[in-house]
């Protein structure tokens, strides 16, 4: 949590001197055990993402998309290179529920149904790497009323997270 504040405090104290941009993406992971199913909401501004799949497809528009479906296509396809769940070696694959536009951001709706067997998972996220060496990733995990938060970089982007947060 204070590796956290520090990046936002740097980042505001960076920002009152320098119009430089800064590059960070949120994605939060909320455990709902009574449905045994992982909600995800991942954050990215919609310029960056829009270079990024840019690199897939040229031509690519964003806010208001220029062509949905082939954006919604490629949306899903960047989100399952780059943002990887797995338990036990074995992939947890997400369904794509759709994105929102929020102001700059582009706002991603995921969902993992989980079987009984998965007590914990592995989370990779590279969102936005290809784009910049500067990216930073915060990633939260939600499980009955308690949250871990970590920090993804290039040189470390992959966590291991236990459902069950009661310890």
């Amino acid at each position: 949590m204070r590796i956290i504040s520090l990046i936002f405090l740097t980042v505001f104290i960076l920002s009152s001197f320098t119009l430089h941009k800064f590059y960070v993406s949120t994605t939060s992971i909320k455990f709902i055990p009574d449905e045994r199913s992982l909600q995800i909401t991942a954050q990215v501004f919609a310029d960056d993402f829009e270079f990024a799949l840019k690199k897939m497809a040229s031509g690519i528009k964003l806010n208001p998309d220029n062509n949905a479906d082939l954006v919604d296509s490629l949306t899903k396809k960047y989100f399952q290179m780059n943002l990887v769940f797995k338990s036990n070696e074995r992939d947890l694959p997400f369904d794509y529920l759709g994105k929102i536009y929020r102001n700059d951001l582009l706002v991603a709706y995921l969902e993992i149904l989980l079987d009984s067997t998965v007590i914990n998972f592995d989370v990779k996220n590279t969102l936005l790497f290809d784009f910049t060496d500067d990216q930073k990733n915060i990633l939260h995990f939600r499980s009955q009323g308690r949250r871990r938060s970590f920090l993804s970089v290039p040189s470390k982007h992959t966590f291991d997270i236990e459902l069950n947060l009661s310890k």
